[in-house]
This record gives C-alpha cells, structure tokens and sequence, in this order.
C-alpha cells in the first residue's frame, strides 16, 4: 500500500509539473554538455502523514517550474536523469503536540553533498497548505541561488586552463673583477712561482662562481686602484701577492702558503693582510703540481667571504 502510495503522489506531481509548464512559455534548452534541471524526489512522510506527501511535493514542484526552472519528477526505483544538477528531496513528520515539521532538503547531483536544508513548520494540519506555500517560497530562491553557482563552476571547469609562462630570469648580471696582480718576488722559488701559475688557473671559475668575470692587469697597470676599478668598469680589484709556500715532500705531501691579499672597491681599499692558509695534506704519492692547486683554492676560500662582505654583488 505505501508503495501503491508513492507511485500515486508521483504520478501527482508529474501531472503538476506538465501541467504548469504548459501555463508557463518554455525554458530555454540547457547546453547539451551542462546539467541544469532540477530533479524533485518523493517526499518521505510518516505514515499518518503520507496523504500530505503529493499536495506539498506539488506545490514545491509548481513554485520551481514557475520560477522558469526545469523540473523533473523521479518516482521510485528511477535514476537521477543526467541532466538534473540538484536533487530536491525532503521530509514530512510529527513535531511538538499538533504540530507539523516540514522539511525541503537540496542536494548536489555530482557527489551529493548537502546544499542546504529548509524546514518549515505547520502548527495543525488545517495549516498545511499555508505550510506548504511557505516552503515552496523559500525552496525556489534557494534552488536558482545554488543551481546559478554550480552551473557557474561547471562552465569555470570547462574552460582551458591558463598556463602562466615561466618568467624569464636574466642570469645575474657578469661584470669584469680586474684582478691586478698575481705576482712573487724576483727571488722567489721554483714552489712559489708555481703557486702564482696556479692561483692564475683558479681565479676565472673562483670568479664565475660568484657571477664575475675576470680580467687579469698587469700589476704596472694598475696604479690607483679605485681609479682603475671605475676606470675598467669593475666591481672590485684583487692583487695577490704570492709571499711563500713550504712544502714538505713526504709520503703524504702536506703544504701551507702565505699570500698578500689586497682588495679594493671603487672607493678605497677594503681589504690589505697577509693570509696563511691552514696545511693542505695531500694523498699519498700525490704531485707537486696538484698539491699546489689545492693551496691556490685554499687561499681563494680565505678570501672569498672578504669579498662576498664588502661587494654586494659577489654571492
């Protein structure tokens, strides 16, 4: 019987739908790739209450199909149609005393989270009618508000997605470090004038490092060395002036060396020691040659945060 029930208030509510979109001009047909109908299922009522089911599903159903909305009734053991986008379901059951809680639920087809829920109370059932067009009043502003805003996100997610282009990022500007002397004294060692050749083969990557170039004057050319930092258009000048390197030629080679370092920026000269570096220890059987190259980049190390302190753009 409560079956037979539901196929009649169905078959109800059908017959109120034909019949108001026939007294309404037709609705423009939805784009075929959107979901834009509303779908109205049975409301389930107690079972004292069940001859309210089709008269109220009627009205929330005559309400949504005047409001120019496309209103589809499915009765039980139907599927969702396609193109409905919001489920309208709803309760009817006994409140407090005489009362009478009504109940319009809306749904979203695609995953079926709950939209919102809209409750309406009837203090007797002579107020149902009353009751019902209360409720169907505030279903349909509520049906086209979230209907609007899913179909809005339907037509956003079909759109081709823009793909911002990667910025383009100029590499860091290379400006020239004049380094203005890489020399010994006449007197100097075999040794030590081959820590210069070396220091000579590190400086250019050392330099490139910190996204300088390099430039190697002769020491006679540099003469006022601020000067000829603004003369060369140069962030900086080096001058290394290679003092000594002892080596002890063992079976595990070690050395350590004393460079004069002086550093000088456009303005004045920012930086003027001696530097010693810590023994460089080499592996077993390892060459002069080699060993030395491990000094000269020790002695750039030591220099290296002098120059990233003082030039901003040494990093």
């Amino acid at each position: 019987m409560r079956t037979l029930a539901i196929a009649l208030a169905v078959l109800a509510v059908q017959a109120a739908v034909a019949a108001s979109a026939l007294a309404q001009p037709a609705p423009a047909q939805p784009a075929p790739e959107q979901a834009r109908a509303v779908a109205l299922l049975p409301l389930d009522a107690d079972a004292k209450l069940e001859l309210f089911g089709q008269p109220v599903a009627s009205e929330v159903a005559r309400a949504l199909v005047q409001g120019g909305l496309e209103v589809v009734v499915v009765g039980p053991k139907m599927a969702v149609p396609a193109k409905a986008r919001i489920v309208v379901d709803g309760t009817i059951k006994a409140g407090k005393g005489a009362a009478i809680e009504l109940s319009v639920r809306l749904r979203n087809v695609r995953d079926g989270g709950i939209l919102e829920t809209i409750p309406v109370e009837a203090s007797s059932m002579t107020a149902m009618d009353s009751a019902a067009e209360e409720l169907s009043a505030k279903v349909l502003p509520s049906v086209k508000t979230h209907l609007a805003k899913l179909i809005a996100d339907d037509q956003a997610a079909l759109q081709p997605k823009h793909v911002e282009e990667p910025k383009h990022v100029e590499p860091p500007a290379s400006r020239a470090t004049v380094l203005a002397a890489i020399f010994t004294s006449p007197a100097a060692t075999a040794e030590t004038q081959g820590l210069r050749t070396a220091l000579e083969t590190e400086l250019a990557p050392w330099a490139l490092h910190r996204h300088h170039a390099t430039r190697v004057l002769d020491i006679h050319k540099l003469g006022n060395a601020p000067h000829t930092v603004v003369a060369e258009r140069a962030d900086v000048a080096v001058e290394l002036d290679v003092l000594s390197i002892d080596i002890e030629h063992t079976a595990v080679p070690m050395a350590h060396a004393r460079v004069h370092v002086t550093i000088v920026d456009p303005q004045a000269v920012v930086f003027d020691r001696v530097i010693v570096t810590d023994t460089v220890v080499g592996e077993k059987g390892l060459d002069v040659a080699k060993l030395t190259d491990r000094v000269a980049g020790e002695v750039l190390s030591i220099a290296d945060p002098q120059l990233k302190r003082r030039i901003p753009t040494w990093y």
